[in-house]
C-alpha cells in the first residue's frame, strides 16, 4: 500500500521508535511536526492530528491524547508496523512504489518498443562511424 508523504513519514518514525523499544510511547506534537518538516512537509499540530487520524482510520495505528494534552500515545498493529519498517527502508520503499505504481503497466510495453528502435538505430549509426575511420 502506497501512503502520501506525510503519512508515510509518521508511520515509518512511529516504526522507528517502536524497533527501539519505546512501544507503546509518547510523543510530543512537536516532535512529530519537526518529523515532518524534516522531510519537507509544512507541518503543524492540525496536520499531524489529521494523518493520525487518517492512518487510524486505516486501522495501522491507534492514538490518543495523552492527560497533558501536548503529546499523544501510539501504537501500531501489526500490518502498520510491517508497513512502517518498508517505509523505513529505501529500498523496501521504493519496491512498495514500483509495485503499486508501474509493475505491469502498458506505458513499460511502449517504452520499451522504442528504446529497442533507438538503441538499434544507435548502433548502426555508431558502426558505420567507426567503419569510416
Amino acid at each position: 500500500m502506497w501512503l502520501p508523504k506525510d503519512e508515510r513519514t509518521l508511520l515509518a518514525f512511529c516504526c522507528t521508535k517502536i524497533s527501539r523499544g519505546e512501544a507503546p510511547f509518547n510523543l510530543a506534537h512537536k516532535e512529530l511536526a519537526a518529523e515532518l518538516r524534516n522531510k519537507g512537509i509544512e507541518a503543524d499540530r492540525q496536520l499531524v492530528h489529521e494523518t493520525l487520524f487518517k492512518l487510524q482510520n486505516r486501522n495501522l495505528l491507534r492514538w490518543g491524547s495523552c492527560t497533558d494534552g501536548n503529546s499523544v500515545g501510539i501504537t501500531l498493529s501489526q500490518q502498520g508496523y510491517d508497513l512502517g519498517r518498508k517505509y523505513s527502508s529505501w529500498w523496501s520503499r521504493s519496491n512498495l512504489w514500483y509495485a503499486e505504481h508501474i509493475k505491469n503497466h502498458w506505458i513499460w510495453v511502449i517504452g520499451g518498443f522504442v528504446f529497442g528502435i533507438i538503441s538499434t538505430l544507435f548502433v548502426q549509426w555508431l558502426s558505420k562511424v567507426l567503419k569510416l575511420k
